[in-house]
């Protein structure tokens, strides 16, 4: 048996220009949660490409020195293409429900919410296709062919870590439940910044099958003083 460490990005800039990257809190958040790793004593580190995924990886090893080893990236741990569903489907929203035309003039966080879980259920449900944007069977596809590569990586007894999104988390944990896409993406809906889900998964497992991956905590802070929990 192995175990698997799947760890959230540190706060994002929510409602900044350059959302993709670590917030002062986000950065606080990953030095904590490097002081807890440098005593986790992980053989094996995987990070998503994003910025934010990326900056995690660098302020925790700013704390955790030479206890972190170095971090592969690996692509298939990007987060959903949240902005590529806004963009698109938009205009689709609007015309269903004319209230969020008022995103345009008179924005406010409540409404720009509610117009992103709006887009967000339809995608998660398949509901709204559009080409050139990943749907959610390829999201879940892409995030399971990056975990089939994680466990072919990992030895007996290992440790291993991925710096990655909710979302990604989401697709792991329910995959290790059998669960559908649609449930997949509400279950990354609650998974806070700089949290750990720890899995067992058997080593002779060269794919993610639910018979292999036991899920053993999930969306855990405990390393993190009460001031730095958050959600987005």
């Amino acid at each position: 048996m192995a175990t698997l460490l799947l760890i959230r990005h540190g706060q994002a800039s929510y409602g900044q220009t350059d959302y993709d990257r670590l917030s002062s809190r986000g950065q606080d958040q990953a030095r904590a949660l490097g002081k807890h790793l440098a005593a986790a004593k992980l053989d094996t580190l995987f990070v998503g490409p994003l910025k934010r995924q990326q900056q995690t990886v660098a302020f925790a090893a700013e704390i955790a020195g030479a206890a972190l080893p170095p971090a592969t990236t690996l692509p298939e741990f990007a987060e959903y293409p949240a902005f590529d569903l806004l963009q698109h489907f938009m205009p689709k929203l609007v015309a269903e429900d004319p209230k969020f035309a008022a995103l345009t003039s008179t924005p406010t966080r409540e409404l720009a919410d509610a117009a992103f879980h709006t887009i967000l259920g339809r995608w998660m449900r398949d509901e709204w296709q559009v080409d050139g944007v990943e749907r959610v069977s390829a999201f879940r596809d892409r995030v399971r062919a990056g975990l089939d590569h994680v466990l072919r990586a990992a030895k007996s007894g290992a440790r291993v870590a991925v710096v990655t999104s909710a979302g990604p988390i989401g697709v792991a944990v329910g995959l290790t439940f059998g669960c559908a896409e649609e449930r997949m993406v509400r279950t990354s809906l609650v998974i806070r910044n700089a949290s750990i889900t720890e899995l067992k998964f058997r080593t002779e497992a060269f794919a993610w099958h639910p018979d292999r991956i036991s899920l053993l905590t999930f969306n855990q802070t405990h390393h993190l003083p009460p001031e730095l929990h958050t959600e987005y």
